[in-house]
């Protein structure tokens, strides 16, 4: 049976739980940049659970500023922008839900006037935002954006309708200036400070080509941080069949994610937003703690967990997480030294909340893969492992294990299989990294290590050792070394 508004009805005599809302009547007062998977079963749950439960009249109008995937967005469109989710426990247990707060979709690089049109509107009281950490253009050791990025200077210097998000953004609040239209624009990207950035971002933008309206943007503009969470693999074929299969369910846009979900909100708002805490979200007045416990634990985890994985011939992250050389390694060393990085997470226990990471990473049905994680290692590396570094550094800290991790991931660049086989390496450094991957103190430079963490010798004595144990035991019996010497 396909997915569309005509056959909610019999989806529903078949258990699957459908939108009890009038579609029809939904207006896109909320529009969402980045039409992802991540953003398919997190955000647009959280929406769907307000609208069915009557704590919401609108709809999201969704927007992408790249090319789109066009199986993905055709395939919307014939389902009315209808989607499935299936949720899956680590006990085997499935929820199937059908979502249905989307109610249009423009591309930039197809229809850039209803795109400024959409995110200019009165109307449009959020704007939201996935476009991963590359979408931002930020250089974090400068704290500015990156100028010699192609799209941020395009978008500067010409006239011609913007292509990068934050060009697209500006130009949206030059229009609402105009129209006295302050809007509160929200991150959910795995950005620190997520908000402050994408503040910095606009404003930086704005200053070099809009300055009239810099200070207006500053004051008058919202942009609340937030920590978002729930383990979302790229849908694959086998996930669409088994739709079928088991479902009689013809999708051919699903989402497949973990049956966990999170979302703590800065209570920083300049206009109406739905009230996502209804829907089981949590509204904070510093969401810091959160963020900063979710990066460290769960996304340096997945970093710490990828590379030495994937040297070990392991392709899938339960696998990875079950192993019992690994798993240990990164529940009961690497985790815990990075949490006595953290300060106190009201409501949390972080025993609890890793052992619960642990459990998350070992779900087999959700068939998360390594090198999916292995994906953009120096941008994410940079936030989730070498922040923490530097503070445990100046502490005086026990963070070798983060050091170790470290000296992994240079030696994923240097390593070979046994058919002399390089790694495979998806990374906007990675030219940059593989001429430096032989020097220690080059790589760390490179990768983004700050300069004040260039005077601790010690860094740089346990990565030359741990590379030379790595080098010659390799990596299995490397870890088990580290994890017996703790």
């Amino acid at each position: 049976m396909k997915i569309a508004n005509r056959t909610l009805e019999l989806l529903k005599s078949k258990g699957i739980a459908v939108p009890t809302y009038d579609r029809l009547s939904l207006r896109p007062s909320y529009v969402h940049i980045g039409l992802g998977h991540f953003h398919r079963s997190h955000f647009l749950t959280y929406m769907d659970k307000l609208l069915n439960d009557g704590f919401e009249k609108n709809g999201v109008f969704e927007v992408d500023i790249i090319p789109s995937n066009p199986t993905i967005v055709e395939g919307l469109k014939q389902q009315d922008y209808l989607y499935s989710v299936l949720s899956l426990d680590n006990d085997g247990s499935k929820m199937l839900r059908i979502n249905g707060p989307i109610v249009g979709y423009a591309n930039q690089t197809e229809n850039p006037e209803m795109v400024h049109e959409m995110l200019s509107s009165p109307n449009t009281s959020l704007i939201t935002l996935t476009i991963t950490e590359k979408g931002y253009a930020y250089l974090d050791e400068k704290e500015h954006l990156d100028w010699n990025n192609p799209s941020i200077a395009r978008d500067i210097t010409t006239n011609y309708p913007p292509i990068s998000a934050i060009g697209c953004l500006a130009n949206a609040l030059r229009t609402r200036f105009g129209r006295k239209s302050p809007v509160t624009i929200m991150s959910c990207d795995n950005v620190p400070e997520n908000g402050v950035i994408l503040k910095r971002c606009i404003v930086q933008f704005c200053e070099k080509k809009y300055p009239e309206i810099t200070d207006w943007v500053s004051s008058e503009i919202a942009f609340p941080c937030t920590m978002v969470d729930r383990i979302t693999p790229g849908t694959s074929e086998q996930d669409i069949m088994e739709l079928r299969a088991n479902y009689d369910l013809e999708d051919c846009c699903p989402v497949h994610c973990e049956d966990y979900i999170q979302w703590v909100i800065e209570d920083n708002i300049c206009t109406e937003i739905p009230d996502f805490a209804k829907a089981g979200a949590l509204v904070v007045d510093d969401v810091k703690p959160y963020e900063l416990m979710k990066i460290r634990l769960l996304n340096g985890s997945h970093s710490a967990l990828a590379y030495p994985a994937y040297m070990m011939g392991i392709r899938m992250v339960h696998e990875a997480a079950l192993d019992p050389v690994l798993g240990p390694f990164i529940r009961d060393v690497y985790m815990k030294q990075m949490a006595a990085t953290l300060t106190s997470v009201p409501g949390v226990d972080l025993d609890v909340y890793m052992d619960k990471l642990i459990s998350r990473f070992s779900n087999r049905y959700i068939a998360d893969t390594i090198l999916r994680l292995a994906e953009d290692g120096s941008k994410k590396i940079s936030n989730f492992i070498l922040r923490p570094l530097e503070e445990g550094l100046d502490a005086q800290n026990n963070v070798d294990s983060a050091i170790l991790v470290l000296a992994i991931w240079q030696y994923f660049f240097l390593f070979k299989d046994q058919n002399n086989n390089s790694m495979p390496i998806n990374d906007p450094k990675k030219e940059s990294l593989l001429a430096v991957s032989s020097d220690v103190r080059a790589f760390l430079r490179t990768a983004g290590l700050a300069e004040s963490a260039f005077r601790h010798d010690s860094l740089f004595q346990k990565m030359d050792r741990f590379l030379t144990l790595l080098k010659t035991y390799g990596v299995r019996e490397t870890l088990t070394m580290f994890s017996n010497e703790v």
